[in-house]
């Protein structure tokens, strides 16, 4: 009987080991299939530090779990790397954090990241990435920060550019604190379903984007939003009043849109809110004297737009203000 079970002990043992081998065999192949989708390492970073002789844990840009060996964190960024991006990266079951930002990778990325779903991190911007954003994003549910700006993604078909839109299963990601999809070329409205990101802190959606219709009321329920940046991006309508509901506010841009209506009266909510642009629009009306609760304030960006009256004493009784720009057209 005990010649049984210290028989059974030592199988489990060697087929624990033959798992682990191939798993750690899995990653291996699979960075392997990376780098030879890289055409161009021209400070040779890879073709040097890649060897199939050592273990991926030591490789530059790999990080491993002590617990079980496996490939958590893929870290290229800035290494001047041209290429696509291999599906094989897809069986890195482990991965946490993916980040091959400012590099030259382009085409699309592929269905297979969908499998990584331990991931927290993406950060893939600054390259030459087309297509759609990935519907399938929505799927990767641990995910916290996703970086996609500074790319080209948009669909090319029948020789007409059909730009891409935000996905609406975005919201599935429901850990997300970080989204930076700026400077793509969106069509379509802003997706109401953004809102359901009851987590996010950053959001970034400004620059050469073409979005369609205003901004959602549902950012107001962005309750823990403490920056949100939409410059320059074809935005018309009021700007809603319930997102001056979200108290955490520290930074708000809305620069070289086409908003419209009055300045929203109850900024004074925003009682963290230092930072506030509203440049080149089309607001209307007067500044409310109740601009003076927004105690925090340091920077107020108001130039070019159609404001009428005075302006209100209170401002300068605003103790943090430094900057102050209010010419009008």
């Amino acid at each position: 009987m005990e010649n049984f079970i210290f028989s059974f002990a030592i199988s489990i043992l060697l087929l624990s080991s033959f798992t682990l081998s191939l798993n750690s065999a899995t990653d291996k192949y699979a960075l392997i299939s990376f780098k030879n989708s890289i055409t161009s390492d021209p400070d040779s970073v890879l073709s040097t530090n890649w060897s199939q002789n050592t273990s991926v844990c030591n490789w530059i840009g790999v990080s491993c779990g002590l617990k079980h060996g496996r490939v958590t964190a893929l870290n290229l960024s800035g290494y001047n790397l041209v290429g696509t991006v291999a599906p094989h990266l897809g069986n890195i079951t482990f991965l946490k954090y993916l980040d091959i930002s400012s590099n030259s990778f382009a085409g699309i990325l592929p269905f297979e990241l969908s499998k990584l779903h331990r991931l927290k991190v993406i950060n893939v911007g600054m390259n030459s990435f087309t297509g759609e954003i990935p519907t399938w994003l929505g799927s990767l549910s641990q995910l916290e920060e996703l970086y996609l700006y500074n790319n080209s993604f948009l669909e090319i078909l029948a020789l007409e550019i059909i730009a891409s839109q935000i996905p609406p299963n975005i919201w599935k990601c429901k850990y997300l604190e970080r989204l930076s999809l700026s400077y793509n070329n969106f069509i379509g409205n802003i997706p109401p379903e953004i809102g359901r990101l009851r987590v996010l802190t950053e959001l970034y959606l400004g620059h050469v984007n073409g979005f369609q219709g205003g901004i959602p009321a549902e950012i107001g329920n962005l309750s823990r939003l403490e920056i949100l940046y939409i410059d320059h991006a074809s935005l018309t309508g009021d700007i809603p009043s319930s997102i001056f509901n979200i108290s955490s506010l520290r930074i708000l841009s809305f620069v070289l849109n086409s908003l419209t209506g009055q300045f929203p009266s109850n900024i004074w909510k925003c009682k963290h809110l230092g930072n506030l642009g509203l440049d080149f629009n089309n607001l209307s009306g007067n500044i409310p004297p109740t601009i003076q609760n927004a105690s925090m304030l340091r920077e107020l960006y108001l130039a070019y737009n159609h404001f009428t009256g005075e302006l209100p004493r209170e401002i300068g009784t605003l103790p943090m203000l430094e900057s102050f720009i209010f010419l009008q057209i």
